[in-house]
């Protein structure tokens, strides 16, 4: 892709500066991760009366200035239904340098990481310490301006005379259209480089074949195939909505940690301008033959490969509707010596339904509770997503002769009567591998979460011996909204090691560590999450319910699942 210099160039992105007597502009739903890892979503924040942002550039005088009088504005309006941001317009994307202005100007509100500059140029920012105002349950921009007049170009006063942002706020929350004049700020520049040109077939279509054509082709598990140009641009909305409220690519981890992981879904700050670039120029065609029909990936039934052994699950009848108790299968292993597995594969027969298979192991004489806990999510997961269960390099699940398949299946209905034929894929050592790979998790069964609430959990795992972890998978239902995994080590340090700050319940993905992480004897492993059950959660089925534990969705649970590996080798 030829390089893009700087921000995108607007295209149908809005440019304004509110004022007297102007009507309020439409923006985008967005969403950004502040200074803490933390994700904030406009439309999760329906709720309130205003969301007000500051623009700010590291480094600029006025910026740093006006942003003391700022955190100053956001401190009279504690507890008011008003939420207020700072937006990082550098493209900074280390948190820990954010959170440095953050401790030095003790700010006690969340700096938002505009990593793409796309939010800052949509809401009309050209300059630092400029404040705009949102309406976000309509989604509309109805101040934009200088703070005050201390650090506006035209007047640059030693002291402030006149408070813009203030006075528009105060005029909103008493109910009038507010009437204040959004003066331009004499701060500096935000650098909005003009962008080349976005070619669809050097550019687009190369990102598509990366980042979205594995699961958007036909067939695959996503709702439509990008098979054409014209079917791409017919989506086109769609896609620009996706990537501007980072629900596309599923399960995205912080950006801290995608080196750390296997094949996380991931795309890059340049990739994301140069997509919305081409939709917002009408998602174009450059003439000539359409590649992308030619990339459609070839159906493959086992990606992982030829499996030494498939096991296929006994077909389930689903119902057209109604609720689904978990079903638990027991599939004997045909083998007539114990085997070591090194991989995992899951072929879903109606993926319609089947929300996610679990597969625990059992010897010869059967399978108990105490196992099943001990075994984490046992040899491997199903669920969307997630089909393919690999070990670290040298380390293997034990199958026992006499023993099988101990398979927790879960399905929603979807309206009609189908059966699921799903299938086991397993993938063996030649020979007992060095290591045994163990399973567990960080878990809360004492769940009681109140109505139209907010709240935060936690759940430690001590290893008692020197291991080295190997996947993390966090696990809650549809109020779960964030998920991170934390060490605490015998001296009491302590490092993060996942955050996912848009927990997302369809996606239950688990995360394969590159290299096996150390983790001495005495460390817990802290996995801590936060359910909304608000309103404000698009996912939620009713927030008026008390939550308790449960298996069905629409209750809760709380799983920091883990795989590990001893650290000395077993014999």
């Amino acid at each position: 892709m030829r390089k893009l210099r700087g921000l995108v160039a607007l295209g149908a992105a809005v440019m304004f500066s509110a004022g007297a007597g102007q009507a309020a502009e439409r923006v985008s739903d967005f969403s950004l991760i502040d200074h803490e890892g933390r994700f904030h979503q406009l439309s999760r924040y329906a709720d309130h009366e205003a969301v007000v942002l500051f623009s700010h550039l590291p480094g600029d005088r006025d910026s740093r200035r006006a942003l003391a009088t700022f955190n100053e504005l956001a401190g009279e309006y504690a507890g008011a239904r008003v939420a207020f941001f700072v937006l990082d317009a550098s493209g900074e994307t280390d948190k820990s340098a954010l959170g440095g202005i953050a401790e030095r100007s003790e700010l006690a509100i969340p700096i938002l990481m505009d990593d793409t500059g796309l939010v800052a140029a949509e809401l009309g920012f050209s300059r630092a310490a400029e404040v705009a105002i949102l309406d976000p349950e309509r989604r509309e921009s109805l101040f934009h301006g200088v703070i005050n007049n201390r650090f506006a170009a035209e007047d640059r006063s030693r002291r402030a005379s006149e408070h813009y942002a203030a006075e528009a706020l105060e005029q909103l929350l008493s109910g009038i259209r507010s009437e204040v004049s959004g003066l331009a700020s004499g701060a500096s520049a935000i650098d909005f480089a003009s962008a080349a040109e976005v070619s669809y077939h050097e550019d687009v279509v190369p990102i598509l074949e990366r980042r979205c054509l594995s699961c958007h082709t036909e067939g695959g598990i996503a709702p439509f195939a990008m098979s054409d140009h014209q079917t791409v641009r017919g989506w086109s909305p769609m896609i620009r909505e996706v990537l501007y409220t980072k629900r596309m690519p599923p399960g995205q981890i912080d950006n801290d940690y995608i080196h750390d992981f296997k094949d996380v879904s991931h795309i890059t700050i340049d990739e994301t301008r140069a997509l919305v670039q081409w939709i917002d120029a009408g998602a174009s065609f450059d003439g000539g033959e359409d590649p992308l029909p030619g990339l459609q990936p070839e159906p493959v039934k086992w990606s992982y490969g030829e499996p030494d052994m498939v096991l296929p699950i006994p077909p389930q009848q689903i119902p057209a509707t109604g609720i689904q108790d978990y079903r638990h299968l027991t599939v004997p292993l045909p083998v007539e010596e114990d085997i070591w597995v090194r991989a995992v594969e899951f072929e879903a027969g109606d993926p319609t339904v089947l929300h996610h298979i679990i597969a625990f192991a059992y010897g010869p004489d059967g399978m108990n509770e105490f196992d099943v806990l001990n075994q984490g999510i046992g040899l491997g997961a199903y669920a969307p997503g997630n089909e393919v269960n690999t070990y670290p390099e040298g380390a293997g699940f034990p199958l026992m002769a006499g023993g099988g398949l101990f398979l927790q299946m879960h399905y929603t209905t979807s309206g009609r009567e189908t059966v699921d034929a799903s299938e086991v894929a397993l993938y063996l050592w030649d020979e007992k591998p060095e290591r045994v790979v163990y399973g567990g998790s960080a878990a809360e069964l004492d769940i009681h979460i109140e109505p139209f609430t907010r709240m935060p959990m936690t759940a430690t795992k001590t290893f008692r011996e020197d291991v080295y972890l190997s996947m993390l998978g966090p696990h809650m239902h549809y109020r779960g909204h964030d998920a991170r995994f934390r060490l605490i080590y015998p001296d009491g340090e302590s490092a993060e090691i996942l955050n996912v700050p848009n927990y997302q319940f369809n996606w239950q993905k688990t995360y394969d560590f590159k290299e096996p992480l150390f983790v001495p004897a005495g460390s817990q492993l802290e996995f801590s999450g936060t359910f909304d059950n608000t309103g404000m959660n698009p996912f939620n089925p009713d927030a008026s319910q008390t939550l308790s534990w449960g298996e069905q969705t629409w209750q809760e649970m709380f799983f920091g699942f883990f795989r590990y590996v001893e650290a000395e080798t077993s014999e």
